[in-house]
């Protein structure tokens, strides 16, 4: 009876024996099964991206995103202003020698980190380690899921496939076996396509790329590995680590294991901080000190009513203020002890970092208030009972606030400050 050998199972196998049982053995597909498996999706201009679905008349025309006032600095360009020679961290006012019709919008952080951690819950679905280094950057470790969603260049396409319905966002896809490859594999599409490096194919698939398309290799170090006439990521693998070592010292051990393709860096879950945000847009542009107050004291009195509904105290606080000019300007501090137990007291303490921001002769065109380090409550009882008199006032009074609303609704009872 003929006998097969499998050296990647280390067994005997008589091939005959296992047909008659209707049996089978792919040693090479188990093999390849303990190889990891990393999908990088990456969403170019992730700014811009996001303001042209806003107003898709932007998309053929150069836009960057800025500050107002020329001393500003490009912070995101689009592909029609990247053909012009636009790029990230050039002054605006040499963008525009570059191009005199290009369009220039003031960025939107806030918004984009709300739709960026919208793509990691989506992501979230398909593997339970997603990591988002940055907005527009996601790495996926799908190793083990092919029983559950079928190979992996499927589940890569399939995933930025979904995206791409439910957000409009295209991504290019890079699918590998660390984090260093797939970025690199992702670099070298398009958005919509899928570049798979087979494992063990790392370093032939970096060998005759550009020593700038690796990770962490910028100008500086470019300019450098140039004076040895190293242009190529083949080049620098091949190099002597001690010649590499006169230049760059300790880091030259490192260079050269990223020219190989050597990446032991596993992908880390994006830690999610606890917080609560409230946004509010103004129904005008608004200068009115008195009228702004009112309009802060019903975002806090919201968001207030939310903490106390999770029984959560916030430990510090973020204020934002956007302009009508397009500039925006935040804030943050610690919270005291005692500004936890009403929405009152909240409110004074945001108050002053709201007149601390409130500067510019400029109406106010929209104002975000974020909560965070949220804890559970512990309190103390106090020695003496005339300490915090006037707390348990302001707390038994917030308390029959709430209970009223929780019967009759959050508007069937209001500060008269809020409604001013």
């Amino acid at each position: 009876m003929e006998k097969g050998n499998a050296p990647d199972l280390g067994l005997a196998i008589r091939p005959r024996r296992l047909a008659a049982l209707g049996l089978a053995i792919r040693p090479r597909r188990l093999a390849a099964s303990r190889f990891p498996r990393v999908v990088h999706l990456q969403i170019p201009d992730f700014g811009t991206t996001i303001e042209q679905l806003r107003r898709p008349e932007l998309r053929r025309a150069p836009l960057v995103l800025a500050l107002a006032g020329e001393r500003s600095v490009v912070q995101g360009v689009n592909g029609p202003a990247r053909r012009e020679g636009i790029r990230e961290g050039m002054p605006l006012f040499a963008a525009r020698r570059l191009c005199r019709r290009v369009q220039v919008l003031p960025p939107d952080f806030s918004q984009y980190r709300e739709k960026h951690l919208e793509i990691v819950e989506e992501f979230e679905s398909s593997s339970p380690l997603v990591e988002g280094s940055a907005p527009g950057s996601y790495f996926i470790d799908i190793t083990g899921t092919r029983r559950l969603f079928g190979p992996g260049p499927d589940l890569a396409c399939r995933m930025e496939k979904e995206l791409g319905e439910k957000t409009g966002l295209r991504a290019r896809i890079g699918l590998a076996a660390n984090k260093l490859v797939s970025q690199v594999a992702a670099r070298c599409t398009e958005p919509g396509d899928l570049s798979y490096i087979f494992p063990g194919n790392e370093e032939a698939f970096l060998s005759p790329l550009p020593v700038d398309f690796l990770p962490g290799v910028g100008e500086v170090t470019t300019a450098k590995l140039a004076g040895f006439n190293i242009l190529t990521a083949g080049q620098l693998a091949s190099f002597p680590v001690d010649m590499l070592a006169a230049v760059f010292g300790r880091s030259a051990e490192r260079l050269l294991a990223i020219a190989k393709g050597v990446d032991t860096t596993p992908v880390v879950v994006s830690r999610k901080v606890p917080r609560i945000a409230v946004a509010k847009i103004l129904d005008r542009d608004e200068i009115d000190p008195e009228r702004l107050e009112t309009a802060l004291f019903g975002q806090v009195e919201e968001a207030g009513w939310d903490l106390r509904r999770l029984n959560r105290f916030p430990g510090a606080f973020r204020l934002e203020i956007r302009y009508a000019d397009g500039m925006s300007v935040d804030t943050g501090s610690r919270l005291p002890p005692w500004a936890i137990q009403a929405d009152r007291s909240l409110f004074q303490s945001v108050l002053s970092a709201f007149y601390r921001l409130f500067r510019r002769r400029v109406a106010v065109r929209r104002m975000v208030i974020e909560f965070s380090d949220l804890i559970m409550p512990v309190t103390q009882l106090s020695l003496f009972t005339w300490e915090n008199g006037r707390t348990s006032k302001e707390r038994a009074l917030q308390e029959a606030l709430d209970t009223i609303r929780m019967k009759f609704g959050t508007e069937s009872i209001s500060w008269a400050r809020g409604l001013r």
